[in-house]
């Protein structure tokens, strides 16, 4: 195939899919994929296409790649990854489908056909209504070799850009501990990719994986200190020094341990040290106490309310997708919309492929959303537990706090209200989530009763009344359309909830990381923001301790400066003053939660994680 046409095809099926998908426009989720992906395709090895990176709304773990160099990558696979490298592998190994002619032979698994069918198989509308697409694309599989070869080639690209290649084993053997079963969300990972175990051990050996030069390593170390992974960037540095390189100069080693350290020998003095110590009977410390076991106590009844609601919510789910494929109404609008192809081949504002396409679309988001919320909600709720409970330990101590949770203890009130309300919010989204289930289970049983009238009824039968008859079906999946519509947006809404509740758990745990302990490590912190949020000017010490904003607070108002395009210390003063939080402003500035809690998640990710895996 020529490279004109690869790309003319590959345009076609890349508009196609996108009809068929929720296209997100997020600006710090699109920014994220775009710098990784164009940082990887200046080290490209055809020079005779450009990439075009584009993200969907869907929440298993997944990307895929087509002709012409159009990679999709799913949100979900954005919310799995938890660092650059992490993402940089799996969008590698796309690429490798696309530099290795993968996706341009005539077997090629991930094609547009089969990747439509899974992206709209909610009600199953046949093939023929997509329309548009070459009679000879197939639905197998890439074969193992090819899969294998991509794999590898993605390790090349990613460890020649200066990704981490360690993380391309990291993330297979994450989805390897995952449930791939029917329904997972690593089902699409499992079922387009080989066994990921197997994927390992065809890695390991490869000499940048296991056998890195000291210049590699300590490329990899300033490569993770500019990305705010100030372990895995010691590490690196340390196993460079002992691989031959020279030691890493004092200033770097210094800086590292003030980043990673709040308190001890190798922290940054500082004169909090010396403040004043709270006692076990301060009345601070009583209340902060208090606060928390009522917290703890309303978490043991949120998990018995979600651990029956969620359930419930997952067979609704279920029960109403079989309902959908086997609806008689359902079947004859996919009849209709399949006819027209056939008659015309094309479409139009209103026309019955259009109207399938759109309801294929929403149910499936609608199908997405819920699910998502069902799933996560209980495991939310669990980590609310963790964080209130490491914030409750060192008060149950009969001694004076530490440094570190004197200061802490200013933060509790605020913390503990707000995962009180994120956890109702997490009940209230799977309350919304039913909720949107049941109006689109009551818009089809409706549809179902009069469309059986419909079809039914004498006058139907009839020549002289043909006319009225389509007008009426059609008006009938037509307020179906609009009832689907509205309960989207209800299941909007409870995925919004729940991502972000999430994300104020992820708050609470960047803040009990103490990150103002000192000047230089919050200095640390902030060249992990400007990283994460290109742009986004860090604020000085003086300035945060003025503002008083939690330091995961501060991490959702780095956000928020980003996708608005105004400054931290304006966002940052106006949140603290009009009492915004992680688990308001989302909704509040107009912008994705999910976005939000992927971000905070990165944050939090770049202090928590630790190399597992041996560095040389």
């Amino acid at each position: 195939m020529s490279t004109s046409k690869e790309i003319a095809k590959g345009r076609q099926e890349n508009e196609a899919i996108n009809r068929q998908s929720i296209v997100v426009a997020d600006p710090f989720l699109t920014s994220w994929v775009d710098r990784i992906g164009s940082q990887l395709a200046q080290r490209r090895l055809r020079r005779d296409i450009n990439y075009t990176f584009t993200v969907i709304d869907d929440q298993s773990i997944n990307a895929f790649a087509i002709k012409g160099g159009f990679v999709h990558v799913n949100a979900g696979l954005l919310n799995f990854v938890s660092s650059d490298d992490e993402l940089a592998a799996t969008l590698g190994h796309e690429m490798g489908h696309v530099e290795l002619h993968h996706v341009t032979k005539a077997d090629n698994t991930n094609t547009v056909i089969g990747i439509l069918e899974s992206i709209v198989s909610l009600i199953s509308i046949p093939t023929a209504i997509l329309g548009g697409i070459a009679g000879e694309l197939a639905s197998q599989k890439y074969s193992r070799i090819d899969e294998l070869q991509a794999d590898k080639y993605g390790l090349s690209l990613m460890s020649a850009s200066g990704y981490d290649p360690q993380a391309a084993v990291s993330v297979m053997r994450k989805l390897n501990a995952m449930d791939a079963g029917p329904g997972g969300r690593a089902d699409k990972a499992f079922l387009d990719h080989p066994v990921p175990r197997d994927r390992v051990a065809h890695l390991l050996g490869y000499q940048p994986l296991d056998r890195p030069s000291a210049a590699a390593l300590m490329g990899r170390g300033e490569h993770d200190a500019s990305e705010g992974r100030y372990s895995y960037a010691q590490a690196a540095l340390l196993s460079a020094s002992s691989a031959g390189h020279a030691p890493p100069p004092a200033s770097e080693v210094r800086f590292l341990n003030y980043a990673l350290r709040e308190s001890g020998p190798l922290a940054s003095p500082h004169s909090r040290s010396f403040a004043p110590a709270i006692g076990a009977s301060d009345p601070r410390r009583r209340i902060a106490s208090s606060a928390l076991i009522a917290a703890e106590r309303q978490r043991v009844k949120a998990q018995q309310t979600l651990k029956s609601a969620a359930p419930a919510g997952e067979t609704e789910l279920s029960d109403l997708e079989h309902r959908l494929s086997s609806s008689q109404a359902i079947a004859a609008e996919a009849q209709t919309a399949a006819g027209s192809v056939v008659r015309s081949g094309g479409s139009g504002q209103d026309s019955p492929r259009d109207l399938a396409a759109t309801l294929n679309r929403n149910l499936n988001d609608i199908a997405n959303l819920t699910d998502d919320v069902f799933a996560s909600a209980p495991g939310i709720v669990d980590a609310e537990r963790q964080v209130l409970s490491d914030m409750l330990t060192p008060l149950a101590d009969d001694v004076a706090l530490t440094p570190k949770y004197t200061a802490l203890l200013a933060y509790y009130p605020s913390m503990t209200a707000n995962i009180d309300s994120a956890t109702a919010g997490l009940i209230d989204a799977v309350a919304k989530g039913r909720a949107a289930l049941a109006d689109v289970a009551t818009a089809l049983n409706g549809l179902d009763a009069g469309v059986s009238l419909e079809l039914n009824h004498p006058a139907a039968q009839s020549g002289s009344s043909e006319t009225r008859h389509g007008d009426r079906m059609r008006a009938a999946m037509i307020r179906f359309a609009s009832d689907v519509g509205a309960a989207q947006i209800l299941a909007r809404a409870a995925s919004s909830q729940m991502y972000s509740s999430q994300a104020v758990t992820l708050s609470a745990q960047l803040s009990m990381l103490d990150l103002y302990s000192s000047p230089e490590r919050f200095a640390a912190y902030g060249d992990a923001i400007a990283y994460r949020f290109p742009g986004v000017q860090p604020l000085s010490y003086a300035h945060a301790a003025e503002i008083g904003m939690p330091p995961g607070e501060l991490g959702c108002a780095a956000w928020v400066a980003f996708e608005s395009r105004r400054p931290l210390l304006e966002v940052a003063t106006a949140m603290r003053r009009t009492g915004q939080t992680c688990a308001t402003a989302p909704d509040h500035y107009g912008f994705s939660a999910e976005s939000m809690e992927i971000a905070e998640g990165l944050l939090f990710e770049d202090y928590d994680e630790t190399p597992s895996l041996p560095q040389q």
